[in-house]
Formats: structure tokens, sequence, C-alpha cells
């Protein structure tokens, strides 16, 4: 099954994963990105490995897709950063109509995700907590407030107003103005099946961070927060795996983000025993899904591929 990752950019963990599986499933793992440099290329000789157009310029880069597509028998894509989130999305029919399957969420999902104003809404439909959002004439008088990307995923670009010296001039409608707390951050990885419904979902509680992404954390018991993983699964029907950040404050959660995708937060679901890529092939060749196993109370903590601590 030839299969290809878009933009897997510096998360060559990724391609590790899907060689692991290439055995099982007979998979031939082809990379497309932007950047010849990145550190996804240098994995393996086995990955067959090509430079693509801007994928920031949509119309040039889906013509190149559909023709990558279809020059290289491609089976199954899987999307690695919002830039192609939302070509895919509109695309996902017409790779279906040529027995290509997208593993990615509907267009109406991916606004809803890709857009932070969009989140807030929908969280706030479903009456799940996110820090407030406010107009800019009224940061000043809610301090601390984090100013970060309307569109855009990570912690890259966020910077936190504390100080009234510090707030920009004039409003920069390409950023949102919320409330800030200085709480404990989670990451949770919600897997969704190809028709959106709930299977399995993973905890891990972020102890550092790096350029955006989580780089050390732990898998921590999921049972308190398994219904709010239920809930915006049922309600968003995403497709494959969903990456959730939220923060806890004294018992409250608070949702941050929603990025339908494998994030930079899944090798810890991954390495901890919850591999979600798999099941996701067990569906594409329509064999039955094995039980998950049960969560251990064994504390894992993981940095990037590295266990660091196990008692």
């Amino acid at each position: 099954m030839n299969t290809l990752l878009v933009n897997p950019g510096r998360r060559n963990y990724f391609v590790k994963y899907f060689l692991d599986l290439s055995k099982k499933f007979n998979l031939k793992i082809f990379l497309i990105d932007p950047n010849k440099n990145i550190p996804s290329f240098k994995v393996s000789l086995k990955t067959k490995n090509f430079i693509c157009p801007d994928l920031k310029n949509k119309k040039i880069f889906k013509m190149f897709l559909r023709k990558f597509v279809k020059k290289n028998k491609i089976k199954v894509i899987f999307p690695f950063s919002e830039y192609e989130q939302e070509v895919l999305s509109l695309e996902k029919n017409y790779y279906k109509k040529n027995g290509v399957e997208v593993i990615i969420s509907g267009f109406n999902i991916i606004r809803i995700c890709s857009n932070k104003v969009n989140t807030y809404k929908f969280l706030n439909h479903l009456k799940i907590s996110s820090p407030k959002l406010f107009n800019f004439k009224k940061v000043k008088k809610n301090l601390p407030i984090v100013m970060k990307k309307k569109n855009g995923s990570g912690s890259v670009s966020q910077l936190v107003l504390k100080d009234r010296n510090i707030i920009p001039v004039k409003e920069d409608k390409n950023f949102i103005y919320q409330k800030f707390y200085n709480a404990q951050e989670y990451g949770v990885d919600i897997l969704n099946d190809l028709n959106g419904n709930f299977l399995h979902f993973t905890v891990k509680k972020k102890i550092a961070m790096r350029a955006g992404d989580t780089d050390r954390a732990i898998v921590v018991n999921p049972k308190r927060f398994k219904n709010l993983a239920k809930k915006i699964s049922k309600n968003l029907r995403h497709v494959g795996n969903l990456d959730v950040d939220f923060l806890l404050l004294k018992k409250k959660i608070y949702v941050l983000d929603l990025n339908p995708r494998f994030g930079g937060g899944y090798p810890f679901t991954h390495e901890y025993g919850y591999n979600y890529i798999e099941k996701i092939f067990d569906l594409l060749n329509n064999k039955k899904l094995n039980k998950f196993k049960k969560f251990s109370d064994k504390k894992i903590i993981f940095s990037k591929g590295i266990t660091i601590h196990k008692h």
C-alpha cells in the first residue's frame, strides 16, 4: 500500500512509526515537503522523498498533489501540518472516487479547528470551558492576556501580556486576545474511526515544551477526563486523531486548542503502547480492532523517543 506523508518536517519519529508497520501492511512510504533539508528525509533509505511546492500556495499544491498521487499510485494520505489541511479536506471526495483514502476530517471540521474564534464558539456551544476571548479595547482591564494567532497551531507566536506597557498600540486582526492562566497544561489524543466514531483517548501531562511542541510528558490516568474526550469526539466527529490541549486549574478544565491530525504530542501516546497509526491501517484493511490495553499506574516519562524514567 503506497502511503504518502505530507509535510512531516522535523517530526522524523512519525516516519519511523510508519516504517515499523511497513512489513505488516506491505507499506511503501512516500514523503513530500517543501523543505529539502528536513530531518524526516534522513530517517531511512527505505522512504521515497520528494520536494513539493509551497503548501501556502493552495492552487499550485492541489494540482501538484493530484499528479503526484496518480503517478506514484498512492492509496492513503496522511497530513502532518495545518497548511495542507484545507486543500486535502476539500479534495477528500475527489481522491475517494479515485480509490485513495485521505485521513482527514471534513472541511467544516477543519474550519472549526483551524480558527481559534471558531474553536471558542464550538466549545462554548457544548458548554466546555475555554479561556475567555476579549475585544482588543478591553485587554488593559483584563490582564494577564495571551495574544496568539487566530489561525495557527503550537505556542509559537504567542505573547503573554502581563503589563500595560507591552500591549500593542494598535489591534492586529490576525491575533486573538484570550485570558491567560498560569496552570498545568495537558494534551489529549482522541482517536475516532474513519466515520467519526469514538475509539480511544490518551491523556498526557506536559512537562517541557520546545518550539511549540511537547518535548517531555507523562501519560496519566484518563478516567477523570473521559466525559470531556467523548463529548468532543461525539460532537466534532473528526476522522482519525484529534490533538487537544487543555489547562487544569483548581480542578477546572479549560480547553485551548483542537488540532484534527497527529500532532507533536502523539509520540507520548505511541511510546506508552497505544498505536493509533496501526489502528487506522487496521480500519483501512477492514480488520477487526483488538482491544486497547488498560491504563497502568506505572509511571513512564518520555522525551521525544527516549524513555526518561520508569517505576
